[in-house]
């Protein structure tokens, strides 16, 4: 059997503890700097501090009954409940921040979306998640909050008597009057898009129009488009013509439209035609007012209704052709 006689001896000279054994507390501080840093990152997850949207509690008490009696019974809510939903959070997220980003609103919505999938995840027909599930209530409240800080904005520039305002009428029917940048793009390649529009146009004209990458393109500068032309001083048509030739052109102009208030403009003038237009061809052959109108009149059974009714408003207000319609080859 062998024994040992252990004793400790002092060290001469203090030893420092390897960061890894030190506790992530103030006592490390007097460590050295590299061991200091090493020590500070150390500690569990719970100690990063979380942004705001991470924690913000979702205000379901104030939400209406109908959203809450869905979500017990989990289903859908009514569309009408939803842009309610939709009021009241945005209202309770501008509290932390007046115009939060796109990835605040991603993160509110996704912890709303896991909590409730049955009542607001994106479904296809067939019940199966749509893409990231959130992406229509994220498009409401980016738009909701772009609404109240476009109101708030011009609120203020009308407050600051410089001369310069737009007045509420503006932004009427508007669902983009001035939106974001798409998320991959910045205000460099957004630019590089719109020089790439006017190379196109140099070198096909007018007829470039047609083509898949001109349509892509215009959907893509869509905000800078709306940038240039909501910006004060307005521009002359001439400078806006000259940045957006292809802006200017019939399917240019209706898919802005489009974009801007989320109204097939052609579809609609359809509509209102097949509505609208009966009733002023019966209303000018019950009552017709001037020998013009019973001209026409007289030649509606060869007529196609929308431009029967185009003639009989002419006729009426007499109007000529030439005043309104350019004819071309």
């Amino acid at each position: 059997m062998v024994s040992l006689d252990l004793q400790i001896l002092p060290s001469p000279t203090p030893q420092v503890s390897s960061p890894s054994d030190l506790p992530c507390s103030s006592a490390s501080s007097g460590l050295l700097n590299q061991e200091s840093s090493s020590s500070e990152n150390c500690g569990p997850s719970s100690q990063i501090k979380k942004t705001w949207p991470e924690t913000f509690q979702i205000p379901w008490t104030a939400m209406p009954m109908d959203i809450r009696s869905a979500l017990a019974d989990g289903k859908r809510p009514s569309p009408a409940a939803r842009r309610q939903m939709v009021r009241v959070l945005a209202d309770e997220m501008r509290k932390y921040e007046l115009n939060p980003t796109r990835g605040q609103c991603v993160t509110v919505c996704q912890n709303i979306v896991r909590q409730y999938p049955q009542s607001f995840a994106d479904l296809r027909d067939n019940g199966q998640v749509l893409g990231n599930g959130y992406t229509s209530l994220l498009i409401q409240i980016k738009n909701r909050i772009e609404n109240l800080n476009r109101t708030t904005s011009f609120r203020q520039h009308r407050s600051s008597g410089d001369g310069l305002k737009r007045g509420p009428t503006d932004t009427y029917g508007c669902t983009r009057f001035q939106p974001d940048l798409p998320p991959e793009e910045t205000d460099e390649t957004i630019e590089q898009k719109r020089q790439r529009l006017e190379e196109i146009y140099r070198r096909d004209g007018i007829n470039g129009v047609e083509k898949a990458e001109v349509k892509q393109l215009m959907e893509t500068t869509f905000c800078l488009q709306r940038q240039q032309i909501n910006i004060l001083p307005a521009p002359t048509i001439a400078d806006l013509k000259q940045q957006w030739p292809y802006l200017f052109t019939q399917k240019g102009l209706h898919a802005h439209f489009e974009l801007l208030t989320d109204i097939k403009v052609m579809r609609a003038l359809e509509l209102s035609m097949e509505e609208c237009g009966r009733a002023i061809v019966e209303f000018f052959s019950n009552k017709p007012t001037n020998a013009d109108v019973r001209a026409v009149i007289s030649l509606r059974p060869d007529l196609e209704l929308s431009l029967c009714v185009i003639q009989l408003l002419m006729a009426h207000f007499s109007e000529t052709q030439e005043g309104l319609i350019l004819f071309a080859n």
